[in-house]
Formats: C-alpha cells, sequence, structure tokens
C-alpha cells in the first residue's frame, strides 16, 4: 500500500471534501430556504479549489505543472485528436439510450453564473491533477508501466462521475487523457482537452438544443467514420512526432525507467557521490 500512498491519501481527501462541502451547503440551502441544486455549482467550484489547493501545500504536483510549454503544433492535434475521438464515442453510446441520471443536476448548474468556471474550468483542472497527475503517475511508478496507470486512473476516473450516460463516455475519454500526457510529458495538455469538452458539453446543456442525430442515419455514419479516421491518424502523427522529437519532452512515465516530475532535484551532495560513483 506504501507504493500508492499518494493516490490513497489523494481519492480519500477529494471523497472527504465532496461530503464536508455538501454537507455544509446543503445545510445552507435549508437555512436560505433554496433548492440545493441551484448552489451545487458554488459548492462544486469550492470542494475543487480547495483540493488542488490542499494537493499543492501537500507538495503532490507543482504550479508550474499546470502551464508548462508545449509545442503549439502539439496542442492543436491534442484538440483535434480530443474532439473528434470524443465525438465518436458519443455516436458510439447512441444505440445503447443509456440513462442521464445527473440531468437535473446539469440543467441547474449551467443556469448558475459559477456554472461555468465549476464545470468548465476548475473541474477539469482538478480531475487531472488527481488522475493523471497524482493516481497515472504513481500506479505507472508502483507497476513500472505506464499503461496500468492509465488503465487504472480512467476506470476511476468513470467511476467518480457515477452516472452511467458519463461513465461510459469517461472511460474512453480517460484513456485518450492518459496518453496525450504519457505522450506528450505535459500535464496542461489533458487539461485543455477536458475543458474543451465539458465547454462544449456545458454550451450544448445551456442552448437547451437536444441534437436530433440518430445512429442509423447516413449522415451520422459518415461523421463516425470521419471522427475515427481522423482519431487513427493523429495517434499515428502523435508516435510519429514523438520519435523525432523525443529530447523535447520530459516524460513522466517510462516503461523502463518510471521517472517523476515531481520529484525533488536530487542534493548536492548526493549529486557528488553519485558523480564519484
Amino acid at each position: 500500500m506504501g507504493k500508492i500512498r499518494k493516490t490513497l491519501i489523494s481519492i480519500g481527501l477529494w471523497g472527504l471534501l465532496q461530503i464536508i462541502v455538501g454537507i455544509t451547503f446543503a445545510i445552507v440551502s435549508k437555512i436560505r430556504g433554496v433548492d440545493y441544486l441551484d448552489i451545487m455549482a458554488p459548492a462544486l467550484l469550492i470542494s475543487n479549489l480547495t483540493f488542488i489547493i490542499i494537493l499543492w501545500i501537500i507538495r503532490f504536483y507543482k504550479i508550474k505543472e499546470l502551464g508548462q510549454s508545449v509545442p503549439s503544433i502539439v496542442l492543436l492535434m491534442s484538440l483535434v485528436l480530443g474532439f473528434c475521438a470524443l465525438y465518436a464515442v458519443d455516436i458510439l453510446s447512441m444505440p445503447f439510450n443509456l440513462p442521464n441520471n445527473m440531468a437535473a443536476v446539469f440543467d441547474a448548474m449551467v443556469k448558475n453564473k459559477w456554472g461555468f468556471l465549476s464545470i468548465a474550468i476548475v473541474g477539469p483542472i482538478a480531475e487531472e491533477v488527481l488522475m493523471r497527475r497524482v493516481i497515472l503517475t504513481e500506479i505507472a511508478q508502483a507497476t513500472g508501466k505506464k499503461w496500468w496507470g492509465i488503465f487504472v486512473s480512467a476506470f476511476l476516473f468513470a467511476l467518480i462521475h457515477g452516472n452511467p450516460l458519463q461513465i461510459f463516455f469517461a472511460l474512453p475519454a480517460g484513456i485518450l487523457l492518459g496518453w496525450l500526457y504519457c505522450k506528450t510529458g505535459r500535464l496542461i495538455v489533458p487539461i485543455c482537452v477536458h475543458i474543451m469538452n465539458n465547454s462544449i458539453s456545458f454550451f450544448s446543456i445551456k442552448s437547451g438544443e437536444q441534437s436530433d442525430m440518430q445512429f442509423t442515419d447516413t449522415l451520422t455514419q459518415v461523421i463516425l467514420y470521419a471522427c475515427i479516421a481522423v482519431t487513427v491518424t493523429l495517434v499515428i502523427w502523435f508516435n510519429i512526432y514523438y520519435s523525432r522529437h523525443e529530447t523535447d519532452t520530459a516524460l513522466p512515465i517510462d516503461d523502463k525507467a518510471v521517472q517523476v516530475i515531481q520529484d525533488e532535484p536530487v542534493a548536492e551532495s548526493e549529486q557528488q557521490q553519485v558523480t564519484e560513483q
């Protein structure tokens, strides 16, 4: 268990904050005589902000990791890949008619003035720090295999959403975000893709427009195949790009020798010992 100490602490902290903030706002809503759904956006915002700050205080990640530079072409291709891959997953979920148990919650949150900041900005940052920066990295470090980190973090990412419709979508999304993190070595990449996805969802719900696309429609099938083709093409592009620019990346995970971004610089005395050896 010691090998995944940060993972366990982070998950426990995340759950504890959800409970504390949830109960606090439930009491406030009762006192003020308002519907709890109407104040869920600020509750979620405070919970996630507190979580991000605490993980930074206990040094589970560094603030500079949220703004590390990345080649503009990589960021652009990541956004295109994220859009096409996740849109394809969305289309593939159509025949299953999965229930959306959180529909009322989302409708209430998008109407709140703090809704966008909570759902589309702070939420993705908190989830990427937890899932990719802490869990993926530590599981990969413990097992020596980055794909274990990717799959475990993706599974937990889907699980915490607790909504059938989101679980179906979040699992492949988590795998994609984890792969992008390992491939680019930059946390800002999955954060930006996550923000893009949540922003699109936010404004789609806010507009109240329901898509009339059907899985059996010819146009839907064409869009699906196009998205899959773009996704496969960009996955190949990423592999080629990073095989040619290997020295430009600082991968947090490596199959042979796992390196963690958060590791502190080696003390001068230790560096001297290594040099002497």
